[in-house]
C-alpha cells in the first residue's frame, strides 16, 4: 500500500500543482499553511497532518482522503449515475441513530458480497485534470456555477453527493480550479443535465479539446450555445420560417423590432441589445470563406408584415435582395395566396455537418426557446416537410422579382 507521501507526489505530478499553489489555496479555504510545508509532507519528511489539511488537500485534489492516506480505491466518475444514486441513498440516512446507520451499514455489506463486490470500488489510478488555459477554466467556472445555481443546490450539497470537499467546489467555480473531467461529469448528472448534445458541448471544453467562443459566456444558456455551436460547425443551413425573416438574414434595426415584438427568446439575455449583438455575432459565418451553405424557405407573409414601420421593412427587403445574390445563399418564398402545402409543424432549421458519418440535427423553434430534435425518425420528418416546401416555392430569379415587387410597393 503506498503512503502518504507518495500519493501526494503521486496526486501534485497529476495535477501539475505546485506546493505555492496548493498552499495559496489552502490558506484562501481557511487553512493556513505555507509552500515548505507542503514541501515537507509531499517528501515525508512531515508525516503528521492534521484531518483538517488532509480534508483540505483530498477536497483540492479531487480524491478521497481514504486514497491519499494509501488506500487502493478512488471515486473515477465511471459509472457516474449509479454513483449519484449511491450518494442520494446516503443523503436519505443523514440523521438516523448510530444503531441505524451501523445496520444500513451491514445491509450495504451483504447485497455487496451477494454481488461479488470488494469492499471498496476499486481503481488503479488518480484520473486526469486536463490542461486547461486560464480562459477555458473561467468560462467552466461560471458554467458549471449556474447549472448547481439553476439546479438549486448548494455547494455543501454538491460536497455531499460527490464526495469533494466544499473548498474545492468553491475554487472550481471560482476558476482556482480545474476539475478533472471525470468530476465535471458527475457534476452534470448531478445538476439533471441530460441532453446527450448539450453534455458533450461541455465536456469538450472540460476535456480540453476546444478553447472557449463567444457563445460560452454566461449571459448565453448552455442549451443556446450548444444549438449556436452546431450551428457555426454546420455545412448546410436549411432553415423555415412563417412570420418573419430567417434571423440570420436580418438587419440590426429589423431584429431589434422583430426581438422587441416575440420577447426575448433565448434563456440567460437580459436586454434587448444583448439579444441583437448574439444576433449579429451569429450572423459572421454565413460570409467566412468556409460558410455554410444557407438555404431558407420564407413565408411571403413575412414580407409584407411591417414589424417597425415601412422604413426598416425596406431596408430589410433591400438587404434580403443582396443575400439573394449571393452564392451561399438561396432564399424561397413561400406564396401567401393557395399554397399547395402548409407544414403543421411552426418555424424549424435543419443542420448537416461535413463529417461523412454525423447525422443531421433538427432544431425546433418554440415560443420561449429552441428545442433541439435528435432522434432519426423526428429528423426525417422535418426534412420531408423542408423538401415539400421547397417544390411550391419561388425559384431564386423568381424570388429576386417577388423581393424587388414588395420593395418597389413601400416606395423610393
Amino acid at each position: 500500500m503506498a503512503n502518504f507521501a507518495e500519493r501526494l507526489d503521486h496526486a501534485l505530478s497529476k495535477r501539475g500543482y505546485t506546493g505555492a499553489q496548493v498552499a495559496a489555496a489552502l490558506t484562501t479555504a481557511g487553512i493556513p499553511i505555507t509552500r515548505a510545508y507542503v514541501s515537507q509532507l509531499r517528501t515525508g519528511k512531515q508525516t503528521n497532518p492534521t484531518l483538517q489539511v488532509l480534508q483540505a488537500l483530498a477536497s483540492y485534489l479531487q480524491v478521497s482522503v481514504g486514497w491519499l492516506l494509501g488506500e487502493d480505491y478512488l471515486e473515477s466518475g465511471a459509472m457516474q449515475d449509479l454513483q449519484l444514486r449511491a450518494a442520494a441513498i446516503g443523503a436519505s440516512a443523514s440523521g438516523l441513530s448510530e444503531g441505524s446507520l451501523d445496520l444500513l451499514r451491514d445491509v450495504v455489506d451483504i447485497a455487496r458480497r451477494a454481488e461479488g463486490l470488494p469492499a471498496r470500488t476499486a481503481t488503479n489510478d488518480l484520473p486526469d485534470a486536463a490542461r486547461l488555459s486560464d480562459i477555458a477554466v473561467t468560462a467552466l467556472a461560471d458554467r458549471l456555477r449556474g447549472l448547481r445555481v439553476a439546479a438549486r443546490m448548494s455547494p455543501a450539497d454538491v460536497e455531499f453527493a460527490l464526495g469533494r470537499g466544499v473548498a474545492a467546489v468553491a475554487a472550481i467555480e471560482e476558476g482556482k480550479l480545474a476539475p478533472a473531467p471525470a468530476t465535471v461529469a458527475r457534476m452534470l448528472s448531478l445538476y439533471g443535465v441530460a441532453a446527450p448534445h448539450l453534455r458533450e458541448h461541455l465536456m469538450t471544453l472540460a476535456r480540453g479539446e476546444r478553447e472557449p467562443s463567444w457563445y460560452d459566456s454566461s449571459t448565453v444558456s448552455p442549451l443556446a450555445a450548444t444549438a449556436y455551436a452546431l450551428e457555426e460547425r454546420a455545412s448546410v443551413i436549411r432553415t423555415y420560417q412563417t412570420q418573419i425573416v430567417p434571423p440570420l438574414l436580418q438587419t440590426e434595426l429589423y431584429a431589434r423590432a422583430a426581438i422587441q415584438v416575440a420577447g426575448l427568446a433565448t434563456p440567460g439575455l437580459t436586454s434587448v441589445d444583448d439579444a441583437v449583438q448574439v444576433l449579429l455575432t451569429r450572423q459572421a459565418l454565413l460570409t467566412r470563406p468556409d460558410g455554410p451553405v444557407f438555404w431558407s424557405v420564407v413565408d411571403e407573409s413575412a414580407l409584407m408584415r411591417s414589424i417597425a414601420g415601412e422604413e426598416i421593412q425596406a431596408a430589410q427587403l433591400d438587404a434580403l435582395i443582396q443575400h439573394a445574390k449571393r452564392p451561399n445563399v438561396s432564399i424561397h418564398i413561400a406564396p401567401i395566396t393557395d399554397p399547395a402545402y402548409l407544414p403543421r409543424t411552426g418555424p424549424f432549421t435543419l443542420w448537416r455537418f461535413a463529417e461523412p458519418y454525423e447525422p443531421d440535427l433538427a432544431c425546433a423553434h418554440w415560443i420561449e426557446s429552441d428545442e433541439l430534435v435528435t432522434d432519426t425518425t423526428s429528423i426525417e420528418v422535418y426534412h420531408q416537410a423542408f423538401a415539400k416546401l421547397s417544390v411550391i416555392t419561388t425559384t431564386r430569379d423568381e424570388t429576386l422579382d417577388l423581393l424587388y415587387a414588395h420593395r418597389q410597393r413601400l416606395g423610393p
